[in-house]
């Protein structure tokens, strides 16, 4: 279930971003699909500093909306 929620905010057009909260109470944002791989049972994140994140899917515990961080950092960075 929760795998077919991340494939739909991947293809969402116009795209959202969105924060990935673990239950290890880590949180990965994400800005672009392009930088993430949806696998069966984990989901592969690559940020720009060339790092690579591996999130076994049964370790989120949820899922929440960058939308309004995503137009504040547009306008700050123009």
């Amino acid at each position: 279930m929760l795998r077919d929620e991340i494939r739909d905010l991947l293809s969402n057009d116009p795209f959202e971003p969105f924060r990935i909260k673990l239950v290890n109470g880590d949180n990965h944002d994400v800005f672009d699909a392009q930088t993430v791989a949806l696998q069966e049972v984990t989901l592969t994140i690559a940020t720009t500093d060339q790092n690579w994140y591996i999130l076994p899917i049964d370790k989120i515990n949820s899922i929440e909306s960058l939308i309004a961080d995503f137009h504040t950092e547009l306008h700050r960075h123009g």
